[in-house]
């Protein structure tokens, strides 16, 4: 049996990653969202599929619940086991990640491909003031890292959305080809 492929979408907030993913996941049946719980409380991440308290994130990390957990933005991320199953059975997934999980899902899954969702600094300010981001000042510290959290290498797919969001999902999606066979 083919194994999955997981999709790491990642990029600045303000890029447009989780409006291209719900395009891509809308146009490929074959696509599903990673099983990922969250803590403390709410993100703007479309992909969680639980919310739960602090004290209990860290119960289930101690418990091993997560084949990978990161941080980003005080929130706490988890990736579920279940996400293993998944791609070993054949399904692909994707979800919105921080740029520093690349490496860990790149040693724990056999087929992971890396999608870097960008688009210009004025485009970035532009979204991130649209939906009341921070101050300017946040915004100009926000906006002065965003180059940092672009991951290197010949496999990284980029898509730019600076002039438009429908291209970009468009460019997504066109990118994202059927998974290959990969021996289970």
């Amino acid at each position: 049996m083919a194994y999955g492929t997981l999709y790491l979408v990642v990029g600045p907030t303000g890029s447009g990653k989780q409006a291209l993913i719900d395009t891509a996941l809308e146009v490929r049946g074959d696509l599903r969202r990673a099983p990922l719980i969250i803590a403390p409380g709410r993100s703007d991440n479309r992909g969680v599929v639980g919310s739960i308290p602090a004290d209990r994130f860290q119960h289930m990390r101690r418990q091993n619940a997560f084949i990978l957990q990161w941080d980003a933005d005080g929130i706490r991320y988890g990736l579920t086991h279940d996400a293993a199953k998944q791609l070993r059975d054949g399904q692909s997934l994707i979800l919105a990640a921080d740029a520093a999980m690349i490496p860990l899902a790149e040693r724990e899954f056999k087929n992971v491909r890396t999608i870097y969702i960008t688009a210009r600094m004025d485009v970035l300010r532009r979204r991130l003031m649209a939906i009341n981001f921070g101050t300017d000042r946040d915004i100009d510290m926000h906006l002065s890292q965003a180059g940092r959290v672009k991951p290197h290498g010949d496999e990284v797919i980029v898509v730019d959305t600076s002039d438009s969001i429908a291209e970009g999902a468009r460019a997504l999606v066109n990118a994202i080809v059927p998974a290959k066979a990969v021996a289970g």
